[in-house]
């Protein structure tokens, strides 16, 4: 459901246009955006608008003196200018796709042509190529390539185009009409006005005549194109003639074979995330962002936390120059830190209280001799909350704290995160706050308990059968826990500092999970990465069931670094159940970072 627009929102953005907000007008209005849909195709359109008037009647040098202006017409224009907002507004309805068109077909033009956003906890980067003023923010231009490493992006056209697309994604806008794809899963929805819209992999190319549907990119594979509404043109593009060219419609799909024709394959259109779940807006999430009136940091250069509350003593933000964060911030350059114990917290709106959320952060420790510190996190005033088990000590990297699904009891909840001072002088650091609809916690799913001296392993073998005594997970064979700098020599953590092993067949680790809930689409994912001498082959069950990961049940990761590997969307009946991680064949593998993705509920899967 799209939320309309706030009714002064054609001003502000006329305002922001103009250069007339102010820098924490900017962030409101920034924040509102990214929130609704609607919002954002207005604003496209009002800039592409903007531009167009702006380079079509920009005022040209000549000699002379202007004319002069009486100051009653002066006054008369003035009292006139919210009814030009209000026609202008009106007018934009009726031209805007024409002047779009026109704007974006012009020689030189470098306008942004599309808006996106990202799920929560996702990592992108973006860059702009050719001359011209750079889009700031979420923005696509012709000749943005976007990367993606992790998470799920939702873009959407000027033109009514809109794709999601899985992690990992490399896409490039190389026309107002089409995009080239290097790899992703991409999932398109062309609305008949933007018929013609074309997408183009290395191996195939798909031209949309008024449809829905998907493309596959994955390395080492052969792409391909699944139907789910209308139909598409698709080519082949590693063979030439009449037949490599066919119509699909609904229901089908073709991949690429080894020699460059397109052949049938089982249609899935349970493949493809349709939509992003709408995302909940914690403000200075990252706490990179400065104080709208500047307040004075004092001498050592700590600073107050913008857009959060505070309780307790020695609570703020600092970068690396700064004593607290002696080591680099998960994001940005500024993290917040709680020495001793103490709460940081703020409201945030756009709960639904029939649903449960999860709150996801970031956290390391400041690293003094025996400092250890403990954290929880909590909604709606601490009556729904979560606290990590165990201590949190220094480690080489930020690791990630995943809340158990929480309740809430109303439209705005208080998300409150608090340090509680174990011993030492302890320091949380706190960074990358974000929150979404409830996914399954996995027990310590980046394998930090228990910490391992620096440089070294444990096994199950040789160390008894079970659980490594403080971890949730129960080791088997050679199944356990690596630090960063082992004799394993294992590529870096892919979060915190330590990993999960498995050497030759037979090994496994084991959890139960908590949380699913009935009729609510998932998926898993994980970062894994095989040992130089050969990695072993796993797969991965959850309730007795084997999930399957680009249409195998066995993963064998590639040699020497981690990879993220996401399996496809499944639903359970809801509860509790075991999530096993077994190993076969000969040689090791290490497993990181595994957690769970809400997907979409069963009346949002249309």
């Amino acid at each position: 459901m799209t939320v309309r627009p706030e009714p002064d929102l054609q001003q502000r953005i006329l305002q922001l246009l103009d250069g007339e907000l102010t820098a924490d007008e900017v962030s409101r209005l920034d924040a509102e955006l990214r929130a609704d849909r609607g919002s954002r195709a207005l604003y496209l359109e009002m800039a592409a608008l903007h531009s167009a008037l702006q380079n079509r009647y920009a005022p040209r040098s000549h000699a002379g003196h202007a004319p002069l202006i009486p100051i009653a017409r002066m006054l008369a224009r003035q009292r006139q200018r919210m009814v030009r907002y209000s026609l202008l507004a009106a007018a934009l309805i009726l031209i805007a796709p024409a002047i779009f068109f026109w704007f974006v077909l012009a020689p030189g033009n470098k306008a942004p042509l599309a808006s996106f956003q990202v799920a929560p906890d996702s990592s992108f980067s973006i860059t702009h190529s050719g001359e011209g003023e750079r889009p700031a923010g979420n923005l696509l231009r012709v000749g943005s390539r976007l990367r993606l490493s992790h998470g799920i992006m939702e873009a959407e056209f000027a033109t009514g185009v809109r794709c999601v697309i899985e992690a990992p994604c490399d896409l490039v806008v190389t026309s107002h009409n089409s995009v080239s794809l290097a790899e992703g899963v991409a999932w398109f929805d062309v609305p008949p006005a933007a018929s013609g819209f074309i997408v183009e992999t290395s191996q195939l190319k798909t031209v949309d005549i008024g449809t829905r549907f998907g493309v596959v990119a994955l390395p080492g594979g052969w792409h391909e194109v699944h139907v789910t509404k209308g139909s598409v043109e698709v080519s082949s593009l590693l063979k030439a003639g009449a037949t490599a060219k066919l119509t699909l419609r609904a229901g089908q799909a073709r991949r690429m074979d080894t020699m460059g024709n397109l052949v049938a394959t089982p249609f899935d259109g349970d493949r493809f995330t349709t939509a992003l779940a709408k995302p909940l807006v914690v403000r200075n999430a990252d706490f990179d962002s400065a104080d709208a009136d500047d307040k004075a940091h004092d001498p050592v250069g700590y600073g107050p936390i913008s857009s959060w509350g505070t309780s307790g003593s020695g609570i703020g933000i600092g970068d690396k120059s700064k004593p607290f964060l002696n080591q680099t911030a998960h994001s940005g350059s500024h993290v917040a830190f709680i020495q001793g114990s103490g709460i940081i917290s703020q409201s945030v709106s756009g709960f639904d209280p029939e649903k449960k959320y999860t709150v996801t952060y970031f956290v390391s420790e400041r690293g003094l001799p025996r400092a250890a510190t403990r954290t929880s996190v909590s909604l709606d005033l601490g009556t729904s909350s979560y606290s990590l088990p165990g201590n949190i000590s220094r480690t080489d990297a930020f690791r990630r704290i995943v809340s158990e699904p929480l309740a809430v009891f109303g439209p705005t909840a208080n998300i409150q995160i608090r340090a509680n001072r174990v011993s030492g002088d302890a320091a949380l650091l706190i960074d990358s706050v974000s929150i979404s609809r409830a996914a399954p916690s996995v027990p310590d799913g980046g394998f930090e308990s228990p910490a391992q001296p620096p440089g070294t392993f444990r096994q199950a073998t040789g160390n008894g059968e079970g659980s490594l005594v403080g971890s949730p997970w129960a080791f088997h064979g050679g199944g356990g826990i690596a630090a960063n700098s082992s004799d394993f020599a294992a590529p870096m953590a892919q979060e915190g500092s330590q990993a999960a092993v498995l050497q030759e067949g037979g090994a496994s680790f084991s959890s139960s999970v908590k949380g699913f809930e009935p009729g609510v689409s998932y998926r898993l994912s994980l970062a894994a990465a095989g040992r130089r001498g050969g990695a072993v082959d796993f797969h991965v069950m959850i309730g007795g069931k084997k999930l399957l990961f680009d249409g195998v049940e066995t993963l064998t990761p590639d040699i020497g670094s981690f990879r993220i590997y996401t399996s496809k969307v499944f639903t359970t009946a809801g509860g509790d159940f075991p999530l096993i991680i077994e190993s076969k064949g000969s040689g090791s593998s290490f497993i990181d970072d595994i957690r769970f993705e809400f997907m979409a509920e069963a009346e949002e899967s249309n």
